[in-house]
């Protein structure tokens, strides 16, 4: 669980193992975030972010192979998501060719 205060803007990064195919299928990655932990978003739900996949120069050395990040700015700083305060379920899209995965993630609260 991640908690951030709704005054402040702070990245937020969710590791994805990648199960099949490699970094490079990947399209788009995405987050939503819902109150009610019974809905499930659909792919026009999401908020386009960005993917830290660790192969930039210069490598990460802590990088593990299958294994992303989906990064996103939360808060009222430019952020790519701007949330009031309560908790949230936190999900990501990661897209392909011919896929679009949603998982959830984590519970993420605003304070």
């Amino acid at each position: 669980m991640a908690q951030i205060y709704r005054s402040g803007t702070e990245y937020l990064a969710n590791q994805v193992t990648i199960t099949r195919g490699t970094i490079a299928d990947i399209t788009a990655v995405g987050v939503h975030h819902a109150i009610n932990p019974n809905a499930i978003p659909d792919v026009d739900d999401f908020t386009m972010v960005q993917l830290v996949d660790g192969t930039a120069e210069p490598p990460d050395p802590l990088a593990e192979a299958g294994k992303v990040d989906v990064l996103s700015l939360i808060g009222p700083r430019d952020g790519d998501v701007v949330l009031t305060p309560g908790d949230y379920q936190r999900y990501v899209l990661i897209q392909t060719a011919t896929e679009d995965i949603i998982r959830r993630i984590d519970v993420l609260t605003i304070l």
